[in-house]
């Protein structure tokens, strides 16, 4: 279970994480002695509507099993979902690994979504906006626009039932990235990812072909200004390179150029009908085109047809199957299986892109075997998430947690260049200051808007006053671990030892139960999804 050590990236995340546990120890507890225990008294009115629009309630119970855990429960709730909830691991136990994977594949229409997300996504003037009048989002606040978008993924990551669904949409949002920050992108990636990214999740033909029609990735890679005699190549090159084919599948130059000329005419409207697509045939190349590397031919006087035409190849060409699915593996699996990749591979051909079907062998096949799976370290998105459902937080995921995570170098959205946030653990390894600051604030309800009860799990769990059986119900509920287990026992044996050298300071049982959550946190078995 323990994160490998054989890379330099590695050894230095686990040794600035483990090997100087006594200067977090102090950072963590002089910092928590000091931080305010917030929201301790909500009025009745929040009360009721706290119970209205919140999440349905945790469900603590004794884990499953340490040999159910490493069999695969531990490891589909981390990759298949944003990390487990309160009861979710002893779900997943009851049914089988491979059962909750059939049963968050079927979702959408099986499985009813927590009332908190609606509530809590739908009651923002964002939301509202972009369903009602698009075009008036150009006279919302851009700030506004850019804080909502990024509330209503972190609000759905945390609560939604469909997690497969949710841990899909940061992949399929980081694949199609925009960058919010660029010209009006903050007012139209909000309508870019209710109308192309979450719709289209489990088909990516589907996909494809709306974000080619987006204005929000039209506006960002410059097709705009893609006209008849004057071709910008920017949004042809990413199409081929990052959307589908790959940058190593054998295009060239020339493939770019001409798909550029068959985009030639996809902008966008102004005036009363600013930010929606519009084709105009006047900006149009109509002449003929030929694409080598598709072996395609573009007969001369087309229109709009001409670039569907190119979007229908590359969705359904090889190296597009082969480039999505290495992808898919490397974010599910950490590596890719030679024979788990071909599989998955060939399964996207013949359904024609359908997600279900090319997730499969990666989940059941893949993520079943041991062998097949590497350890992940956390990207900031993924510390957050798993940190708020562990913990069973409340939270409204608004502008004060969103702080932690552009922190940690992850503000959504707002990734310039078009391949998205990225995926190597060296990319996010640089620092883990942000990351232990965002441990302490989360433990000791310092972070407006979000407030965690961390009693809730000690008695429910432990039923005694005792440090260990406290330290074990954490390390449970936090880590999915028993104490027993082999890093289980490592993590209780440094939090037991912090606890009992806090006692003798005489610092309070509250603010030691605060820091113990905060070093679990911090620790390596929390920041990596284990193998």
């Amino acid at each position: 279970m323990k994160p490998p050590v054989t890379q330099s990236t590695e050894k230095s995340v686990t040794s600035e994480l483990s090997g100087t546990r006594r200067q977090i120890f102090a950072r963590l507890s002089v910092a928590a002695a000091g931080a305010a225990f917030a929201a301790q008294g909500c009025s009745d009115v929040q009360k009721q509507v706290s119970r209205v629009t919140g999440p349905n309630a945790p469900t603590y119970s004794p884990l499953p099993s340490s040999s159910q855990l490493e069999s695969g429960v531990l490891r589909v709730a981390n990759r298949v979902a944003w990390g487990p909830r309160p009861g979710d691991l002893q779900h997943i136990a009851s049914i089988s690994p491979a059962g909750y994977i059939e049963e968050q594949l079927g979702a959408d229409k099986n499985y009813p979504d927590d009332p908190a997300v609606d509530w809590r996504v739908n009651a923002l003037d964002t939301q509202q906006t972009q369903k009602d009048a698009p075009d008036a989002m150009y006279s919302m606040e851009y700030e506004q626009l850019l804080r909502e978008t990024q509330q209503a993924a972190i609000l759905r990551a945390v609560y939604s039932r469909r997690q497969l669904r949710e841990t899909l949409a940061d992949f399929w949002t980081n694949h199609l990235n925009i960058y919010a920050l660029k010209s009006d992108g903050q007012a139209l990636v909000p309508v870019d990812t209710e109308t192309v990214i979450r719709p289209n999740i489990w088909n990516f033909p589907d996909m494809l072909l709306a974000s080619a029609h987006s204005p929000a990735m039209l506006n960002y890679l410059d097709n705009q200004q893609n006209k008849r005699g004057v071709a910008n190549e920017n949004y042809a090159r990413e199409l081929l390179e990052l959307h589908t084919l790959g940058v190593n599948s054998g295009y060239t130059l020339k493939d770019i150029q001409e798909v550029a000329r068959c985009f030639t005419g996809w902008t966008i409207k102004t005036g009363f009908q600013r930010g929606q697509y519009e084709f105009d045939p006047a900006l149009h190349d109509r002449s003929a085109k030929y694409i080598p590397f598709l072996n395609l031919s573009i007969k001369a006087g087309g229109g709009k047809e001409d670039a569907e035409t190119i979007l229908q190849a590359v969705a359904h060409h090889p190296a597009t199957a082969r480039f999505i699915t290495r992808k898919l593996c490397m974010r599910i699996l950490g590596c890719i299986p030679d024979h788990i990749h071909e599989r998955s591979a060939n399964a996207y051909l013949a359904s024609h892109g359908d997600m279900r079907a090319t997730l499969r062998p990666i989940l059941l096949d893949g993520l079943m075997d041991p062998q097949c799976v590497k350890p992940i370290l956390k990207r900031p998105l993924d510390l957050v998430i798993t940190a708020l459902r562990s913990l069973a937080a409340d939270t409204d995921g608004a502008e004060e947690l969103q702080k932690h995570l552009a922190a940690m170098g992850q503000p959504l959205y707002q990734w310039p260049m078009p391949d998205g946030f990225p995926e190597k653990p060296t990319a996010w390894s640089s620092s883990m200051l942000p990351r232990w600051n965002f441990a302490l604030a989360l433990a000791s309800n310092a972070i407006d808007g979000t407030r965690v009860d961390l009693n809730a799990p000690v008695q429910a769990l432990d039923g005694s006053a005792s440090t260990e059986k406290k330290v074990e119900a954490l390390v449970s509920v936090v880590l999915g671990l028993h104490s027993s287990d082999v890093e289980g026992a490592r993590a209780s044996s440094l939090v037991s030892e912090h606890w009992k050298h806090a006692q003798t300071r005489g610092i309070p049982d509250n603010t030691i139960l605060q820091e113990a959550t905060a070093l679990l946190i911090a620790s390596p078995s929390f920041q990596w999804k284990p193998a």
